[in-house]
């Protein structure tokens, strides 16, 4: 059995930060950093700490909490990273070495599409403030593409039968379970006194999809306040209380949270229900080709570290802070 490998769009967001979890090395000449010690070294080749504050300092920002923020952890934060990039540039290396390239058309055809809904301002600026320049987020797509590209061909022979879909399926009934959904209108005031008003109208007759297109402070406001159908636990708890508890046609009281004063109309309610195998057979097709490509990728990794001589200079790494 096969499907057609799609190409999923994600918003210019979403690439751009994946692309930033991509690590960009460079090899610094020895004459430019006589002061600087390298960071690790793959065989004879330096990789210095100035390389890699950028890709580190946009990780731990990600990743920057009171608990990562202690000392133990915050080593344990760069020993993984470094462990990553190194990873990283492994496969890109081996990339390089099997001839695997990007060409400009496809570098060029993805920043396209990272542009689209920006103007060259908009764009240049939004770069600035990320503190890159096109030059080096062109390298970061080629980098991608190229690592993709190596990952595609050590699966490109793996064959995924319907027998192997199916005993996924059926030993693992509870992860193909939808949850609970509710289609609600809402109406948001910032007072009670306002949200108090609203509902003195709503028990006289009044229409709750043109109260909330005149006085909701919510953008589905143009819509009457529909906000369509969500999983019962997909917003917070007070949507989540509301979904489980009203009848449909109901409307619930007033629910103060800090967007302001909150009123509920209950549009429908669907239950929890087992998806079927048909329901959910490509979304494990595409679990177990991830599945397989990722073991593919660490039996690659486990190889060329054994190929290559790897050093981490530990005083250089305490200065990842």
């Amino acid at each position: 059995m096969s499907f057609n490998k799609e190409k999923i769009k994600t918003g210019f967001a979403t690439v751009l930060l994946f692309l930033m979890s991509l690590p960009g090395l460079y090899c610094v000449k020895e004459e430019k950093k006589e002061k600087e010690d390298y960071l690790f070294m793959i065989d004879d080749k330096e990789y210095y700490l100035s390389s890699v504050l950028f890709d580190y300092n946009r990780m731990k920002s990600a990743s920057d909490t009171a608990e990562t923020r202690h000392s133990l952890d915050s080593k344990i934060v760069r020993q993984n990273f470094i462990i990553q990039f190194i990873n990283e540039e492994l496969l890109y290396q081996e990339a390089k070495k099997r001839g695997i390239k990007a060409d400009n058309p496809e570098i060029e055809a993805e920043l396209l599409e990272m542009k689209e809904g920006h103007t060259d301002m908009t764009f240049g600026t939004y770069l600035s403030s990320m503190m890159l320049t096109e030059a080096i987020l062109k390298e970061k797509i080629e980098r991608r593409i190229v690592t993709e590209k190596l990952i595609n061909a050590l699966t490109k022979d793996i064959n995924i039968t319907d027998d192997e879909l199916k005993e996924y399926f059926d030993s693992h009934k509870d992860e193909f379970r939808e949850s609970a959904r509710c289609r609600m209108k809402q109406i948001v005031i910032k007072t009670r006194d306002e949200a108090q008003n609203i509902i003195s109208q709503l028990k006289k007759g009044a229409s709750f999809e043109e109260l909330a297109q005149l006085y909701s402070e919510s953008p589905e406001k143009k819509n009457g306040g529909d906000l369509g159908f969500l999983p019962e636990d997909s917003i917070d708890e007070f949507f989540t209380r509301e979904c489980r508890k009203l009848k449909e046609g109901e409307i619930s009281q007033i629910i103060e949270s800090s967007e302001g004063y909150r009123i509920y109309k209950m549009v429908k309610r669907t239950p929890e229900k087992e998806l079927s195998f048909e329901d959910i057979k490509k979304k494990i097709y595409i679990k177990l080709l991830d599945d397989y490509r990722e073991r593919e990728k660490n039996s690659l990794l486990r190889k060329l570290r054994t190929e290559h001589r790897i050093t981490i200079n530990e005083q250089m790494l305490e200065k990842l802070n």
